[in-house]
């Protein structure tokens, strides 16, 4: 029987998560989520994606007590489905990151020039500063 599972991680701003999923192609609905898990199981989440993958979704949830979000899913039946937890999270912190940069970087006078995708699987932006 499977269940839902808490993965922490180092994702701290909402609106950088929610660019992070769209990047990676995912549906996310503006507010809070229902996302699905093993035998019509589900639950609300902060920021989610409601049906990744055969009914069930992914979700990550606000956690106070650490000042970040949480990822929540139904990982084993992810897993049956061919979406692995080791690898998605890291693809969403991957792009989380590049949001994060682009955010943080363009109120202060820089323009993405260029943003590549490396072949060991590194993402490469060239930023300059307009004056």
């Amino acid at each position: 029987m499977s269940h839902f599972t808490r993965v922490a991680t180092r994702i701290v701003d909402e609106a950088c998560l929610r660019t992070a999923l769209t990047t990676a192609g995912y549906s996310v609905p503006a507010g809070p989520a229902t996302i699905g898990g093993w035998n019509g199981q589900s639950r609300k989440a902060t920021v989610g994606i409601p049906d990744l993958t055969h009914g069930y979704g992914v979700g990550f949830d606000w956690e106070a007590s650490h000042n970040m979000f949480s990822a929540v899913a139904d990982w084993s039946e992810l897993a049956v489905h061919g979406v692995h937890r080791g690898k998605f999270l890291n693809k969403v912190t991957q792009l989380y990151g590049v949001a994060v940069a682009r955010s943080t970087m363009e109120p202060q006078g820089f323009s993405v020039v260029e943003q590549t995708d490396q072949r060991d699987g590194s993402i490469r932006i060239l930023l300059r500063r307009v004056s």
